[in-house]
């Protein structure tokens, strides 16, 4: 089944900040849903690299390291930064040359950490705004963990595509 590319998705922001515990309850079940994805699949699958795009690990430490980025992101819409830092385009790690375990607890310590940073932010902040350096959209705290959660969907996908080849 084909589905439609990150970068082609239109994006509706402005959520309200009671929507946040939806989120982040989106957030914090990735890591579950990784763990029942990649267990017991053999580690050529997880490497497996189809038409040269991005293999199983790749996928899983890509969306540890763009936690990385959410955390300064949060640093910088609290600190009334008007553009956002720049995405991760590429994984800056060889997550290939790492076992699995290794991959997902770099995984679940970056997500940890990015749950921690939104529950932490005052109240007030979280109605606060940055524009988006790709989309040219104001972001809130609250939209930003929305993207996130969808950007979790989005590579989860990949990652059963991935999988189911085999």
């Amino acid at each position: 089944m084909t589905i439609l590319p990150w970068f082609e998705r239109n994006m509706k922001f402005g959520f309200p900040v009671e929507m946040l515990p939806f989120f982040l309850d989106r957030l914090e079940g990735t890591s579950l849903r990784i763990a029942a994805k990649v267990k017991a699949i053999p580690n050529d699958v997880l490497t497996l690299q189809p038409e040269g795009k991005w293999s199983v690990k790749q996928h899983i430490g890509h969306l540890g390291e763009v936690d990385d980025i959410t955390i300064l992101r949060l640093k910088e819409i609290s600190e009334q930064v008007d553009t956002l830092s720049s995405a991760v385009f590429e994984p800056k790690h060889d997550f290939n040359a790492q076992s699995i375990q290794e991959v997902c607890a770099f995984f679940d310590d970056s997500r940890v950490r990015m749950i921690k940073a939104i529950k932490s932010l005052d109240q007030k902040i979280l109605t606060k705004s940055s524009r988006h350096p790709r989309l040219n959209v104001q972001m809130t705290p609250v939209d930003l963990a929305w993207f996130d959660a969808e950007h979790d969907d989005h590579h989860l996908v990949k990652i059963s595509q991935i999988i189911s080849q085999f």
